[in-house]
Order: C-alpha cells, then structure tokens, then sequence
C-alpha cells in the first residue's frame, strides 16, 4: 500500500473519540497529509473532560497536519447515545463537504461498541460515494483475534514519531494508551510487511 491517492487527493477519518485516529491510523493520516494530501480528522464525540479532551483533538491534529471536525461537541456524549440515523446523517453531511476518495474508519470487528456503531454509520454514508475504504483497529493490542489484521499494511516508518507525537498529545489519556505499546506494535506489523514500522487495514473497498 505505497501509493494510496492521487496528488493533492482528499482524505477523510472517522474516529469515535479523541485519540482513536492518531492511536489506530495516526501514522498513515500523516504519512498522506505530508505527500500533499488534503486530510480531514473527524472525531464523532467527547464522552468526558470535554474542553480539555476538544484541545487534545486540535493538538493532536496540528501534529499530522489535518482538518479537525468535532460532530456532537455540544456536551459529553457517547456513540451509543446518538440515535443511528442522526449519526449517518452528519456523516452524510461531512462526505458531502469534503468529497474524499480515501476513507479510513473504525473496523466493524473492534471489540468497542462505539467504534463498531462508528463503522456502520460510515458504510451508510459511502452507499452513494465512489471512493476507497479502509478500516482500522485503534486498540488492536486488545483486538488480537480480528481479521481486520493484516489485510493490507501501510508503511509508516517516516511518520511513526508524529505518529507517537499526536498520541502523546491526549494529554489526560496517554497513561492508559501505552506509547510503547503502539511502538511496539508498529515494529511487530513492519516486521512481517516488510517496513521497518506499518499500521494493519482491512481493505472494505479498493479501486484499481
């Protein structure tokens, strides 16, 4: 998976809270933004500590040079608590402003209900948009048993320390998400991709 988009293609991500994207696609998201792509974070909502964890979202974004878009940010909410067709309809609503060709979301087998609603609501919105899909596990860690695992592998040895810079930037979050786990774990996916550091995809829609 060298060469995902076009020059100057656009990117959209889908993450359910602040921290899943950088910790489950935050290499690659910067490895596109930096080869000229066009990258949106879009973060669905904030279940707690809402102002401090909204400035670790911006915070983090500056660092792999993205769009931030935060859909429920109006007060502490969880996935769950979003009724399903609210959710498609704000995803159908950022498809339309972005136009992505790539877009990178939960995968359906993440052991996190809010990452699996996430991922269902993405599919929906992309019923009508011709565009690439990826899907992502933020805790694979604790996700062994997923086939979503090393479907396809994205190279991210040149980004893996912004990779670690966005993560860091979840301030009140980074005791539980362990950087060198996610260190770690780059190493473990480069080793049988070939790279010297790799994010796993499960590869939903590809166009040659």
């Amino acid at each position: 998976m060298n060469r995902l988009l076009k020059e100057n293609g656009r990117v959209l991500a889908f993450g359910a809270h602040p921290d899943d994207l950088e910790v489950g696609a935050g290499g690659l998201l910067a490895r596109l933004s930096a080869e000229g792509a066009e990258v949106t974070m879009a973060v669905v909502s904030i279940p707690n500590n809402t102002e401090k964890r909204k400035a670790e979202a911006h915070a983090g974004a500056d660092i792999i040079d993205a769009n931030l878009f935060i859909l429920f940010e109006e007060k502490p909410l969880r996935v769950e608590d979003i009724p399903m067709h609210e959710l498609v309809r704000r995803f159908d609503q950022i498809v339309g402003d972005t136009r992505p060709d790539l877009v990178i979301t939960h995968s359906a087998f993440d052991l996190h209900w809010d990452h699996g609603l996430v991922n269902r609501a993405t599919v929906s919105a992309l019923r009508r948009t011709p565009c690439d899909l990826l899907a992502f596990l933020s805790s694979p860690e604790m996700n062994a048993q997923s086939r979503a695992i090393g479907q396809c592998f994205a190279d991210i040895t040149s980004t893996m320390e912004t990779k670690i810079a966005a993560i860091k930037a979840h301030e009140s979050q980074v005791a539980k998400l362990d950087l060198d786990s996610s260190r770690d774990l780059a190493r473990a996916m480069g080793r049988i991709s070939g790279y010297e550091y790799a994010e796993a995809y499960e590869a939903l829609r590809v166009r040659v």
